[in-house]
């Protein structure tokens, strides 16, 4: 199984892209140099004019009319001839996040998006970088994202629930596909079998929504 899925042919050039860290941390600087705070119009137009300065933003002329579903936050295609997996958030939406453990997953802003990303290079190998953002004729934008394809077969939640625990992640109590490293200071969401690939017998996560615990309010973090 490649984590991609289908393959497409029209898409940014090349295989380079730039660290989710480094991105969120541009962004945030063109938002101190504006002064407008850090609302999510003002990330909005901070990752335009980022995009725009790094030569990454691409048309709706890029958009791939093939691309798959990829679930609540992206839609998907295989980059065959850079031996890449692409990835481009839903026009207008920045992926999900938790900031209330009991209201569930919410739309996240820009950085919500790139710092989830980091989180996860930092936790998980760094797959995933940025490619840029895609902007539509009707003013919606994507960010887009590019991994490394990973191939091998589903897990099951066994094999996954053996993985975490050996990150030091525990299960969070009645939340399923959820998982708390509290010595690591991390929760995660999402990290449903779908979310991972069997490589070479180790369940590997590409798509997990990883958070510091600190963003998230009502965790039962006692011991």
């Amino acid at each position: 199984m490649n984590h991609g899925n289908g393959t497409n042919h029209i898409e940014p050039a090349g295989n380079t892209g730039i660290d989710p860290e480094t991105a969120a941390n541009d962004i945030r600087a063109i938002l101190d140099a504006g002064g407008k705070g850090a609302g999510i119009l003002a990330q909005r137009g901070a990752l335009l004019e980022w995009a725009e300065r790094a030569g990454r933003r691409y048309r709706e002329s890029f958009w791939i009319a093939g691309a798959r579903i990829g679930g609540l936050e992206h839609l998907v295609w295989n980059d065959a001839e850079n031996q890449l997996v692409r990835k481009a958030t839903y026009g207008g939406s920045f992926g999900r996040t938790v900031r209330f453990l009991d209201r569930g997953l919410v739309p996240g802003t820009p950085l919500d998006y790139l710092d989830r990303w980091s989180l996860h290079n930092k936790l998980f190998g760094a797959i995933t970088k940025v490619s840029g953002i895609l902007e539509t004729t009707k003013g919606d934008i994507s960010i887009l994202i590019h991994q490394e394809p990973l191939l091998g077969e589903l897990p099951d939640e066994r094999q996954i629930a053996d993985f975490m625990k050996l990150y030091g992640f525990s299960p969070l109590p009645g939340k399923r596909f959820a998982w708390v490293g509290r010595s690591l200071e991390v929760v995660i969401f999402d990290a449903r079998p779908a979310n991972f690939v069997l490589v070479d017998g180790t369940p590997i996560p590409f798509d997990l929504i990883t958070l510091p615990t600190s963003q998230v309010s009502g965790l039962p973090l006692s011991k």
